[in-house]
């Protein structure tokens, strides 16, 4: 089995390739038209642990950062079509206790409250980890090797997830398109998944650049668009469950063609 997962951060009408309320409905309406439901991250660790079974066509809608239209129009066009959402949350500006640096996103004018934030996970998304101040972890893993401004990223996002929601988060998104050896390390002793972003064939790793397909043990040549293979972008069974892809709307699967493309590709048996 292929799962198709797809990432974004909102509704950002403004760029080369915008992403309106209108353009996600037709992309969600493309999913819908396909028969694919929605699955969150415990069905996909029931699934892989055996335990569980998933939809004939499942699909993984998941979102970065707690932008105030993730509660609103992009929850409202998934509800349309029976959806719910997977969303992963840096929590810096939204915790008076943290005293570190901030992100440094153009988004944080503009978040959910916390009580939002549980009004959207009781509405059936799945919230998660994706550290306190959005650093760059490639990078973060050279300027401090010992790990420990790591490691207070990553437990204080938890401990704000907790304080404010009442539950400790069971998955983390990487930030941006940076990794490090030693970040997967301590997301692997927290979390049961980690997952990635496919904005195009290269992400950064330990202080240097790596080719996606490699950073993810996936054989073969990238692809005409830009990306990595195609076998790349889909979560299998033999998905590392630390390096999950996903693939953001406002790039190689931006126009509709190239989203019922990837969706198609995930039925190929």
């Amino acid at each position: 089995m292929r799962i198709p997962i797809t990432m974004c951060h909102g509704i950002r009408p403004a760029g080369e390739k915008p992403l309106t309320v209108e353009h996600l409905d037709r992309l969600v309406g493309i999913a819908a038209e396909l028969g694919f439901e929605s699955i969150g991250y415990d069905a996909l660790a029931a699934w892989r642990d055996g335990v569980g079974m998933l939809p004939e066509r499942p699909i993984m809608f998941d979102f970065d950062h707690p932008v105030r239209s993730m509660g609103y129009e992009v929850r409202e066009v998934l509800a349309k079509y029976g959806y719910s959402g997977n969303l992963f949350i840096y929590t810096g500006p939204l915790d008076p206790t943290w005293k570190g640096p901030q992100p440094g996103t153009s988004d944080t004018d503009d978040l959910l409250t916390w009580d939002e934030l549980g009004t959207l996970r009781e509405s059936g998304w799945s919230i998660g980890a994706h550290t306190s101040s959005h650093p760059d972890l490639s990078a973060l893993s050279i300027k401090d090797p010992s790990g420990e401004m790591l490691r207070e990223e990553l437990d204080r996002c938890n401990d704000a997830i907790q304080r404010h929601l009442g539950f400790l988060p069971k998955d983390f998104a990487f930030t941006s398109t940076t990794w490090s050896s030693a970040a997967e390390a301590e997301v692997m002793k927290r979390y049961r998944f980690g997952r990635l972003w496919i904005i195009g064939s290269e992400d950064k790793a330990d202080g240097k650049p790596i080719r996606y397909a490699d950073l993810v043990g996936i054989p073969g040549p990238d692809e005409a668009d830009g990306g990595p293979p195609s076998a790349a972008r889909y979560i299998t069974i033999e998905s590392h469950p630390y390096r999950l892809p996903s693939m953001e709307l406002q790039q190689l699967v931006h126009e509709p063609a190239a989203f019922r493309r990837y969706l198609e590709g995930a039925l190929v048996e």
